[in-house]
């Protein structure tokens, strides 16, 4: 009957999270003190040197950063853990709206869902998180609000979605699931479909004009400059990724792909993260309902694709992919009827520990391995060691 129990259950999910929301502020606390110029520099990026790509948010930092005498990198820092909390609250305040929690549970308590950043940390704690947390919110607030208010949340999330695109141009690929997630709250019509196109369009010319300033060798060297204005001096990773070009990027990829044996790692990654979906296959039945809501959820995934042509974040895209589905799968529609689970929650929950402790999501190249071969490295093991660190450098 404990076991079985729902408090217990949200009261343990609850749990799961603080420990990730804890460990993942930790981590970027460090990744600030050794100042990581990928985690921390993306973040950094600005308008100091002229408009550029990517420049937004950190245009935004370091203007905090002036007008408060402190360090950009700090700041970034408490960006990170502020978005994750975001993230980790609206996350957790949908999972709890659910009617059953099984078919979610393996999900939940995957390797990658609320763990990636702490089990490959040079791929988490990127501007994805700014899109994560905007979309735990838009689902808890779909599944809250009756249809009016729904309207005006989603677009006025529309509305500044260019934001997000100014950020980081790769946002405009997964825009798609924010609009099948409300298509699925919704009846169409003509003015739906009026309002969807003239809200999109400000975050389609954001993506031109991001794409067509990827900043240049000068504008870089302002970025770097304003940032040692503040004290804060850093070198290489995203900033100077701006000034590589789309070949630069196609033969990196071409590289890593023979390497790093891409092909054959993300294949079985891909093959170990669905098994975490299949209780929850009958969202593919929602969404196949109408064949425009098909297309649309689909074009994230051909746009993933496409920029795997040209970047080597594998295991970051499919991480976006993942994490975007889920919260896809936590719409609550009034026709759905939960798909029924063979496993009792006493098997359930042994399987999905072994499922969290013997493989991880590593976002590329070869930092981190893809599985777990021995014990004292499953991930039970690594969160452990990690609580531990935390324990003697912080208490």
């Amino acid at each position: 009957m404990f076991l079985t129990s729902r408090s217990f259950k949200i009261y343990f999910i609850f749990i799961f999270l603080l420990v990730s929301f804890l460990l993942t502020s930790i981590t970027s606390f460090e990744l600030y003190k050794h100042k990581e110029a990928f985690t921390i520099g993306d973040w950094l990026i600005n308008y100091q040197g002229g408009f550029v790509r990517r420049g937004l948010i950190g245009e935004i930092i370091i203007n905090l950063s002036y007008l408060t005498n402190s360090n950009p990198g700090l700041i970034t820092s408490y960006t990170h853990i502020l978005f994750y909390f975001l993230f980790f609250l609206f996350s957790f305040l949908a999972i709890n709206q659910q009617n059953h929690l099984k078919n979610h549970w393996i999900l939940i308590f995957s390797p990658f869902l609320f763990y990636f950043q702490i089990f490959d940390f040079y791929g988490g704690f990127r501007k994805e998180i700014i899109f994560f947390s905007l979309f735990a919110f838009l689902v808890w607030s779909f599944n809250k609000f009756e249809e009016k208010k729904l309207d005006k949340i989603f677009f006025t999330t529309l509305a500044f979605y260019s934001f997000l695109i100014l950020s980081h141009e790769i946002f405009i690929i997964f825009l798609p699931y924010i609009i099948v997630s409300y298509l699925l709250k919704v009846e169409v019509n003509k003015k739906r479909i009026i309002y969807l196109t003239l809200f999109s369009l400000p975050s389609l010319i954001c993506f031109v004009f991001s794409i067509f300033n990827p900043g240049d060798k000068e504008i870089v060297e302002k970025i770097y400059l304003s940032l040692e204005n503040q004290n804060y001096n850093m070198s290489g990773g995203a900033i100077e990724w701006l000034i590589k070009d789309t070949n630069h990027g196609i033969n990196t990829v071409k590289e890593y792909i023979d390497k790093f044996n891409y092909f054959s790692k993300y294949s079985i990654i891909i093959l170990l993260s669905l098994i975490a979906y299949y209780p929850l296959r009958e969202i593919f039945k929602r969404i196949s309902k109408k064949k425009i809501n098909l297309i649309i959820f689909f074009l994230p995934i051909v746009g993933t694709f496409l920029i795997s042509y040209v970047a080597v974040d594998w295991g970051r895209f499919i991480y976006i992919n993942l994490v975007s589905i889920f919260f896809i799968s936590l719409i609550k529609i009034d026709s759905y009827q939960n798909q029924k689970v063979i496993f009792s929650w006493y098997l359930l929950v042994p399987l999905s520990i072994i499922y969290f402790s013997f493989w991880q999501i590593p976002h590329c190249c070869n930092f981190f391995p893809l599985f777990n071969n021995e014990l004292t490295t499953t991930n039970i093991f690594k969160l452990i060691k990690f609580l531990g660190q935390f324990a003697n450098n912080y208490i």
